[in-house]
């Protein structure tokens, strides 16, 4: 777990409104899909997906989820919305790739932090990101934005 400072960055993204669960998954392999047509997926290519409702208070079907490539220069990717990530303080953790550790870190983060002292900003979504060495590695990241 690390405090990070993320800049807006630059993306490509499509969004899905509706329960979280595996049609999410689904939403980043079309992200993927466009941006290896496009020529634009590659070792230092990052993925970021963005939880920006929380669950336990919003109604399922109005979630939003967004699944996200970061672009580099110039780049823009047909089919798809642009915009920036939301830059801002996170707590960073590194967890393993998998459904059962992604599930288990959305439950637990927001009270880790808090132990920590530190305060989730709910005007912000929770972020994963699937950095390829990383992901190459079976790992992936988790960010809770912080106050």
């Amino acid at each position: 777990m690390k405090l990070i400072e993320l800049p807006a960055l630059p993306i490509a993204f499509l969004r899905r409104t509706g329960p979280y669960g595996p049609e999410n998954r689904a939403l980043v392999e079309r992200l993927k899909r466009l941006a290896r047509d496009a020529d634009l997926l590659d070792a230092g290519s990052v993925i970021f997906c963005a939880a920006w409702d929380d669950p336990a208070c919003t109604p399922p079907e109005v979630c939003r989820y967004d699944a996200c490539l970061v672009l580099r220069l110039a780049a823009r990717l047909p089919d798809t919305c642009s915009g920036y990530l939301p830059d801002g303080r996170y707590v960073c953790f590194t967890v393993p790739h998998t459904p059962e550790a992604l599930s288990e870190i959305y439950g637990t983060a927001v009270r880790t932090v808090g132990c920590c002292g530190l305060s989730a900003d709910p005007s912000r979504p929770m972020l994963e990101a699937y950095p390829l060495s990383l992901v190459q590695r079976g790992r992936c990241q988790f960010y809770v934005p912080v106050l």
